[in-house]
């Protein structure tokens, strides 16, 4: 359950949210469970935060920081991460289809079972991340660099990836037929 002081501080945007986690850098902010659809959170810092079981359906997380936040089972779907950084954040679970994650940084991230069913993720990194039993379906990875990702039990279906650094083990991809 979010925490209602960190709730109240997030609502007086997000210039004073990132004044508050600069001048308490301490403190874990939990919002999980909350719901943030449709919310404009450009260039937030969830670094580290509780974002378990959120809902930031089509949110604008445009050069969010979420370095390390727990967003397991969170729903991103529809949501804006063009240019965030995530590296080694927890997307256990999560629904991030129709996505955009275009040059977001998301190393190292734990991304088992994640659904990226049409999401785009374009010149994204992903070095060393799992996906293992994630579901991609018609999703663009056209440019991204998905060395050392583990795809293990992962669905690949119609995936485009032209350009992109491939693992070595990396799954056949499925082809839906005409």
């Amino acid at each position: 359950m979010a925490n209602a002081e960190h709730i109240d501080i997030l609502d007086q945007g997000v210039p004073a949210w990132n004044d508050w986690r600069e001048r308490s850098p301490d403190i874990i902010p939990d919002l999980s469970t909350h719901d943030l659809t449709g919310r404009f959170l450009q260039k937030i810092n969830f670094s580290g935060a509780n974002l378990k079981a959120t809902l930031l359906t089509v949110a604008e997380l445009e050069e969010a920081n979420l370095d390390g936040a727990d967003l397991t089972g969170a729903n991103l779907t529809g949501a804006d991460l063009n240019r965030a950084t995530a590296r080694k954040a927890c997307f256990q679970g999560v629904d991030m289809s129709f996505a955009t994650m275009t040059f977001a940084d998301l190393s190292g991230a734990n991304m088992t079972r994640t659904r990226l069913s049409e999401a785009i993720l374009f010149n994204a990194i992903l070095k060393g991340a799992c996906l293992a039993n994630a579901h991609l379906r018609e999703t663009i990875l056209t440019g991204s660099d998905l060395s050392g990702v583990d795809f293990s039990d992962a669905s690949i279906i119609d995936v485009i990836s032209e350009g992109a650094i491939l693992p070595i083990d990396m799954p056949k991809m499925v082809r839906k037929k005409s």
